[in-house]
């Protein structure tokens, strides 16, 4: 199966106008924004190749969160479609206090063109967590530091035009400093592509006021059996591609299938449209107060049974059940109310949704 790792060994033409920039494009330089940037030492400016030469040179596979980065890497260290381009502008922020975990770049594509890379989420619990709060908060912290960062970034090089992209909440993060951005600086913006990243709030789409709707410049790409890009508001247009993997393993974008210079089509399955139906409808009964209870208790029992981050929790079920009994237990009337009661919603929700 040829995917995006063998769409970058493939490609020898540079982007121009006989090899024209595309959504695979895009995906890679999303990809970019995920690489363990912070266990090498940067200069002030580099290249996609030097970056990933320094990355070879000094990791291991066991050293990526995702083990096929280590093949992303080894395929872009000497690409002559990706490697030469400059990359500037790379900050991480993450606080476990805030509940914040935030990271970009700039990759600048021409001397007119550049493309903001927005990282996603990491495998920690605070990264998870402060996913998990966009159930109940208006703005998480990541969302505030992207608008900033692309203020910031679009200032530096105000002649440039601009695409911004990201994977998971990465692509939540580039919908969203697009849509709340200033009309002059969203007439600046090519293309915003959101990669299986979840929708916003709902309310939040009509922020975009601008003289020119960027909602008709996004463009999201999810597979067919897709939970995390199908949460929330979505008013753009929406491509369905073909995964090869199962369930929420085809969040991974490693196993999305492609063709020539595009991703191959296909609909959502029928979980999908279910999942989907259930979540919707159990946002729409759980008031923003029961969900909060309701999360800060998961994520309290998960860090009590020392669960680090969401793979261990397949090889620590057991604990994580048996702490969370005992969290539950020992919440105040309130909240063991408000969690039954949420519990009980998100049941009636998921038998409502596959009567479809």
């Amino acid at each position: 199966m040829s995917n995006i790792n063998s769409y970058i060994a493939s490609k020898k033409e540079r982007i121009g106008l006989f090899s024209p920039y595309n959504e695979l494009d895009a995906l890679v330089f999303a990809r970019v924004s995920y690489l363990p940037l912070y266990k090498i030492k940067l200069n002030k400016t580099e290249t996609v190749g030097s970056i990933c030469r320094k990355l070879s040179e000094k990791l291991e596979r066991k050293d990526y969160a995702w083990p096929d980065d280590y093949d992303y890497v080894e395929a872009l260290k000497n690409s002559p479609r990706f490697s030469k381009k400059k990359v500037t502008n790379y900050v991480r922020r993450n606080s476990t206090s805030l509940e914040k975990q935030f990271s970009a770049l700039t990759i600048h594509l021409s001397p007119l063109k550049m493309y903001v890379s927005f990282f996603g989420t990491d495998d920690s619990l605070t990264g998870w967590k402060e996913d998990f709060n966009l159930a109940f908060l208006d703005h998480i912290p990541a969302q505030t530091e992207a608008k900033k960062y692309f203020k910031k970034v679009s200032k530096k090089y105000f002649l440039k035009k601009v695409y911004l992209g990201g994977h998971s909440k990465g692509g939540n993060l580039a919908i969203y400093a697009a849509i709340v951005s200033p009309d002059a600086l969203q007439k600046r913006i090519k293309k915003v592509y959101n990669y299986d990243g979840p929708g916003l709030r709902k309310g939040t789409m009509a922020l975009d006021t601008g003289s020119e709707k960027v909602t008709k410049k996004i463009q999201s790409i999810i597979p067919q059996g897709s939970v995390i890009g199908r949460l929330f508001e979505h008013n753009e247009e929406i491509k369905v591609v073909k995964s090869n993997a199962k369930r929420l393993y085809q969040h991974d974008i490693y196993t999305w299938e492609i063709s020539g210079d595009s991703f191959v089509e296909s609909k959502n399955t029928k979980r999908s449209d279910i999942v989907d139906r259930t979540i919707t409808t159990w946002l729409e009964r759980a008031s923003k107060a029961e969900r909060k209870v309701f999360i800060n208790v998961i994520f309290e029992a998960l860090s009590d049974a020392d669960v680090n981050n969401p793979l261990e929790l397949k090889s620590k079920w057991l604990k994580v059940m048996q702490v969370g009994l005992k969290t539950y237990v020992n919440l105040p009337k309130e909240d063991r109310k408000t969690i039954f009661e949420v519990w009980r919603k998100l049941g009636s929700s998921f038998m409502k949704a596959r009567k479809g």
